[in-house]
């Protein structure tokens, strides 16, 4: 691994370009982010709403061991949440700087492991570097750094890669300790199991039988990993969708290509791509992506392509399996943060085209080279930036798409928690149009006009609310609510009704009651 080779100008040694690599990946997402904060998107439930994971006692870790709180199984990304914890307390900016430094990290790893699966030669090192500056500085990664909730990725990404590497310098005992890590931090780390046997048998020519009998720990591990998982797509967020095989075959085709198509050109990424609400325009929109990925399927196995191509190609299938519509698992189409694995193989096509194209003409591919370097890092940083709160993160996926329904919702929701009740209204009004059954939408819409004192119109909303949640205890505060406005138009009996109905579904609010 100390090997010289003569590129990138002079000799630098790999591990010196790796530290290269890592020190610029860690600037652009640290130095040129907005400051870290916990959004209330997923990061509250995680990290602020409780504090089990607030510690490293036997009884925290066993917590960690045990729950798929708000459902995946990662007991190692709970772990290192709490040694930044220990170290920082609640701090955004120090749980984020643990993630670039994951990241950045992994994508030295990555330049080492490129070394191996390139072409050898004086371009090599070149080639490597360039591939794993494609991979860590793309805006795709943004949302698996910034977002402090996917510590997961960056965690399972840094072992995952360790796993590759050690494996391609047959170090297999290694190899599956760090496997157990990836898997222990996000299920979907399974990818690298075949990843592995495609580098044994494609890469290293290695016979198929003796790669898979060598792969069996790590295909326990995964399978352990795998199950231990398997529970946590019906409960919190992850509640799946009843979707029929062949329209989950069509997500999944759709987003095989929407990766790659967001690959190649970067651009209109959104924190939230939404899947529609019914199984006709589902397939009206997924027909053209999956359509696209079958013919690059079969693009990918022409003889003059196949030997580079369909490699790279099943192994990216693959490994997007697990996050895709196969087992979809709540209502967005695709997520950038799905491709922090499964790209890897355009990764390394690029770097191997790097190494052919340096051979010929060096000075054309050192211009590629930095050219795409700036592109993707200015992009990144300006990704970076809908991160820095919830409000502009919800404004861009509005943007994106102004019919989706959770962008809207979650939109609103940000708006009142910020203090801008009169600008939250549009997106309320969006969000009860795309979703008639959302009574918290009514609530807060019903709250907002009543301060404006648009009386009737608040009403209306609070009726419709509490009929579509007629029992239910959470609701019992818009029901006392509702009470309250109809004593003030005069509407005693029926105001007197909805609270005492509202004392009974929550006894606390007979402090409120009216002398």
């Amino acid at each position: 691994m100390a090997e010289k080779t003569g590129s990138l100008g002079g000799s630098p040694t790999p591990a010196a370009s790796a530290a290269v690599v890592a020190a610029a990946v860690f600037a652009v997402f640290y130095l040129f982010s907005p400051p870290a904060r916990f959004l209330q998107w997923d990061d509250s439930k995680n990290l602020l709403d409780h504090t089990l994971w607030q510690g490293l006692s036997w009884a925290h870790l066993k917590w960690m061991w045990s729950t798929r709180h708000y459902g995946p199984w990662q007991p190692l990304s709970w772990w290192s949440w709490a040694v930044d914890y220990k170290l920082w307390g609640l701090n955004p900016d120090a749980f984020r700087r643990t993630n670039v430094a994951l990241h950045s990290l992994t994508a030295g790893l990555f330049l080492l492991a490129c070394r191996r699966l390139l072409p050898r030669g004086s371009s090599n090192l070149f080639g490597a570097a360039g591939a794993a500056l494609f991979f860590a500085v793309h805006p795709l990664r943004v949302e698996s750094v910034v977002w402090i909730t996917e510590r997961r990725d960056v965690l399972s990404g840094f072992f995952a890669v360790l796993s590759i590497l050690a494996w391609l310098y047959d170090r297999r005992v290694a190899s599956t300790i760090a496997f157990a890590g990836a898997a222990l931090s996000k299920g979907t780390a399974v990818a690298v199991v075949p990843f592995l046997f495609i580098i044994d048998t494609v890469v290293s020519r290695r016979d198929a039988r003796r790669s898979v009998v060598s792969l069996l720990p790590h295909a326990v591990i995964g399978l352990f990993a795998a199950c231990k998982n398997l529970g946590g797509f019906q409960t919190g967020e992850l509640q799946g969708l009843s979707l029929a095989l062949g329209d989950r075959l069509l997500v999944a085709g759709a987003g095989a290509w929407f990766y790659l198509s967001k690959t190649l050109l970067p651009v209109n990424l959104s924190p939230y791509y939404a899947l529609p609400l019914n199984g006709n325009d589902i397939r009206l929109e997924s027909c053209p992506g999956a359509l696209s990925a079958l013919l690059v399927s079969a693009a990918c196995f022409h003889r003059k392509v196949r030997a580079w191509a369909a490699p790279a190609w099943l192994a990216y299938l693959v490994a997007l399996a697990p996050v895709s519509g196969l087992l979809q698992n709540g209502r967005q189409s695709a997520a950038d943060r799905y491709s922090y694995l499964s790209c890897m193989p355009f990764a390394v096509l690029y770097g191997m085209a790097l190494v052919r194209l340096h051979a010929r003409r060096p000075r054309a591919a050192v211009g590629i080279l930095l050219a795409a370097g700036i592109f993707f890092a200015g992009a990144t940083i300006a990704q970076s930036s809908y991160w820095r709160d919830d409000v502009s993160l919800w404004y861009r996926a509005v943007e994106m798409a102004p019919d989706a329904y959770l962008p809207n919702s979650n939109l609103s929701v940000a708006l009142l928690v910020a203090g801008g009740g009169e600008a939250a209204i549009p997106y309320l009004e969006a969000a009860i149009r795309l979703e008639p059954r959302d009574a918290e939408a009514r609530v807060n819409l019903a709250a907002v006009l009543a301060a404006k004192g648009e009386e009737p119109a608040a009403i209306r909303l609070f009726q419709e609310a509490v009929e579509l949640r007629p029992s239910d205890p959470s609701f019992a505060s818009a029901r006392f609510n509702l009470g309250l406005l109809l004593l003030r138009q005069g509407r005693k009996s029926d105001g007197l009704a909805q609270m005492r109905e509202a004392v009974r579904l929550e006894p606390s609010l007979a402090r409120r009651l009216p002398h």
